[in-house]
């Protein structure tokens, strides 16, 4: 028994959770102490998530499960964005039905792997869908288009994953109602087998692998050139962080010291939301729940031309539209703009002193 299948495959992940914990140190050597303290944190959280993502979710019997919370970040994860998740089998079909909230945006993005790399295979989002009066709807999931269905996504022979996305300029706001189920009749999913387990086993360790390598090649990429801009949605490797096609990213990394400010001055196109975010070293939103790490378009205080002024500090300084650090010496700092109507340009960067 000791040798079976089963404890191979959990001794691969147990390994693989002690290797990804070197690297943290690595990675973090040279830099503030919390940066390491955040590395193991951030292990913890994407051990949580792809453990309910690879071994409880179930393609025969699909959910739609959160991904990220105020406890639970990664990819840069929006704090105005609700995100759901369902583990798809592209041979099966699948309904999602709902009701609209008061969300100002709603998708349904469909993902797979190339080989290793992860690709966007299909995206709708609700101005290519058909709503009752009351915002009712339906969306069919299938490799052909059943006869009648008024909003459909075919699903591709390698797509494995749904997300789900939801917009809000107020976390307040009342969500959309979200539902998938079956369209095939099917017998339910069985007991745990060792085949079974061993198998999803083996995808929590090629998920989390996956996950860590794209987050420390990402943020090493934005690191490169402090307090400009260095990246956007051309960026290669983006795919690997689940992006939407909806959205145009820009942004950079902030690397501060005393009483330093990063200033950035831009005007934001014609677009359903914008918004720009701090993260830190691992892709994760900073801390939404008890400081101002955000700014949406309807928080933005707008220059008398329409341009914007903000400010990414370590501490108060009386300015309009601030970024609060919480005192981390550097950082990712990203631009989202959803469905731009106009042309854009990218924002100018510099540091001052205040």
């Amino acid at each position: 028994m000791k040798n079976d299948e089963l404890t191979k495959a959990w001794a691969t992940l147990t390994g693989q959770l002690a290797n990804a914990a070197e690297q943290v140190d690595a990675l973090s050597e040279g830099h503030d102490p919390t940066v390491r303290a955040e590395g193991y944190r951030f292990l913890t959280r994407i051990l949580v998530a792809m453990t309910e993502f690879q071994v409880e979710q179930d393609a025969d019997a699909p959910s739609l499960v959160q991904i990220m919370s105020p406890i639970r970040k990664f990819f840069v994860d929006n704090p105005d964005t609700l995100y759901h998740r369902a583990t798809l089998n592209p041979a099966l079909r699948y309904r999602i039905h709902g009701r609209r909230g008061e969300e100002l945006y709603l998708a349904f993005c469909l993902y797979g792997l190339r080989g290793r790399t992860n690709c966007i295979l299909a995206n709708v989002c609700d101005a290519d869908m058909e709503f009752d009066d009351d915002g009712r709807f339906e969306l069919v999931l299938s490799a052909e288009r059943p006869d009648g269905v008024k909003n459909w996504v075919q699903l591709d022979n390698i797509a494995r994953t749904l997300v789900t996305r939801q917009y809000f300029t107020d976390l307040r706001q009342k969500p959309a109602e979200l539902n998938i189920e079956l369209l095939d009749d099917i017998a339910p999913p069985p007991a745990p087998t060792v085949e079974g387990i061993t198998h999803r086993l083996r995808a929590l360790s090629q998920s989390l692998s996956r996950t860590f390598k794209s987050t420390q090649l990402a943020s090493e990429a934005w690191m490169k050139q402090p307090n400009t801009v260095s990246i956007d949605s051309t960026v290669e490797g983006l795919d690997s962080l689940f992006p939407t096609p909806d959205n145009e990213y820009v942004g950079g990394w902030y690397k501060l010291v005393g009483d330093e400010a990063l200033v950035m001055e831009g005007r934001a196109p014609e677009c359903r939301y914008w918004s720009v975010q701090l993260c830190s070293r691992w892709l994760e939103s900073r801390d939404f729940s008890n400081r101002q790490i955000i700014l949406n378009h309807s928080e933005v205080k707008l220059e008398a031309d329409g341009s914007f002024r903000i400010v990414v500090t370590h501490r108060d300084f009386g300015e309009a539209n601030q970024l609060d650090t919480a005192g981390h010496r550097e950082g990712g700092v990203i631009f989202r703009w959803l469905l731009p109507s106009s042309e854009w340009s990218q924002p100018e960067f510099r540091v001052e002193k205040l």
